[in-house]
């Protein structure tokens, strides 16, 4: 008797030290691929655009036709819209920063929507590190082309997107519009996506983008009867708004193009797309995505909680008459704004490991969310898995995301 109640006080005493040790054991999965990051260089020198002049974007006029059906359609598909000399710019520059990880291209997990953790290689604004990347966006036609599509007006750069994925790896099925991620948040139509293959072609069923035709009309209702507002401020109703998504494919047909090299497609921000969520032929996709919007846009506060790489929220980037400007949202046509561009190409827009680290954490639910959804999809748990969803509400109540 003595010698048991001997061992269960050991016990007793022993349970603080495995419930830390276990605690430990968890932070260090959860937050332990993020932590890593911050070994890895900020950027790559040899890439860097301090050597580089001013690029002026060049014309390219698309029919009246063309730009009817954009409108109506939600969509537009043009071939070898980039010659082969940029396409071979693009190609060299995605293999450099596949081969050359660094801290830059790493924080794209955690400081955008957590929709991108099922790739294993991106990069957010790789413009702003490689001169391959900077070259081919600002000496390709595609600001012309977005201007024409928005009504001729000026064009800025809100974002762009390298997105990788290995052979023989299937991107989940998840249908969604950009529109949330745009400033502007009461209309559609004054912001796009350009979306284009890197080096392999793109198809249906090989992790290809899909559309859903006219899908940005009925964003468009959600909108102007108020419930993507209601909505759009929580974890839940953004995955109400997944669920939603996912419904229209029963009433909108499905655009599933096949993009070589050189083509591209161009949606409305409010236009519903996805991967294709089919992989059968086991090739590796890389693909390029710029978002362009219409200038002027007028800076608006916190319509809803923003995702830490969001410029259009911060008050730094609008000008004294409250419209975003800046090289954090730079003026591509026209014509370029010298400033903008100097303080692009001298890296004034990149961030230390210092930087970066109180960055995100000025942001902690949404690191939380973040490295969350990360280990989650690891395990194989997609956000629509009944067991996200149960973690996901226990957050809410717990006021964690």
């Amino acid at each position: 008797t003595v010698n048991f109640e001997l061992a269960s006080m050991m016990d007793m005493r022993n349970i603080p030290l495995i419930l830390t040790s276990t605690v430990t054991v968890l932070i260090a999965i959860l937050f332990g691929p993020f932590l890593w990051c911050f070994t890895l260089p900020t950027t790559v020198e040899r890439f860097s655009l301090k050597d580089m002049g001013d690029l002026s974007p060049p014309q390219f006029f698309l029919s009246e036709d063309q730009i009817s059906s954009y409108k109506e359609e939600g969509f537009l598909i043009l071939r070898n819209v980039l010659p082969p000399h940029l396409m071979s710019r693009l190609s060299s520059g995605s293999s450099d920063l596949s081969a050359t990880p660094c801290l830059h291209c790493a924080m794209t997990y955690y400081d955008t929507p957590p929709f991108f953790h099922s790739y294993d290689n991106v990069c957010q604004r790789p413009e702003l590190i490689h001169h391959n990347f900077h070259e081919v966006l600002y000496g390709s036609t595609l600001a012309h082309i977005s201007s024409q599509l928005m009504d001729n007006r000026p064009i800025r750069i809100l974002r762009t997107n390298t997105l990788g994925i290995r052979a023989g790896q299937t991107i989940p099925l998840r249908w969604h519009a950009d529109h949330g991620v745009f400033p502007g948040q009461r209309k559609c139509g004054d912001g796009l996506v350009v979306w284009m293959p890197i080096g392999n072609t793109s198809y249906a069923d090989a992790n290809g983008l899909v559309v859903l035709k006219k899908s940005h009309k009925i964003h468009e209702e959600m909108i102007d009867n108020g419930t993507w507002f209601e909505n759009q401020g929580s974890v839940h109703g953004q995955r109400l708004h997944l669920e939603f998504y996912k419904s229209l494919v029963k009433t909108h047909e499905k655009e599933e193009p096949t993009l070589n090299p050189g083509d591209a497609i161009l949606f409305d921000r409010c236009t519903v797309h996805s991967a294709s969520g089919v992989n059968s032929r086991n090739i590796r996709r890389n693909s390029w995505q710029i978002r362009f919007f219409a200038d002027p846009q007028q800076f608006e506060r916190d319509l809803y909680k923003h995702y830490p790489s969001s410029a259009i929220t911060d008050e730094k980037n609008a000008n004294k008459e409250g419209f975003l400007s800046g090289p954090h949202l730079p003026q591509i046509w026209p014509k370029t704004i010298p400033g903008e561009q100097h303080a692009i190409r001298q890296g004034h827009l990149l961030r230390t490991r210092q930087e970066w680290f109180l960055f995100m954490l000025g942001y902690p639910r949404h690191l939380v969310k973040s490295n969350v959804v990360r280990s989650a999809e690891s395990l194989g748990f997609s956000l629509q898995h009944p067991l996200f969803s149960v973690l996901v509400r226990l957050g809410e109540i717990l006021q964690i995301v």
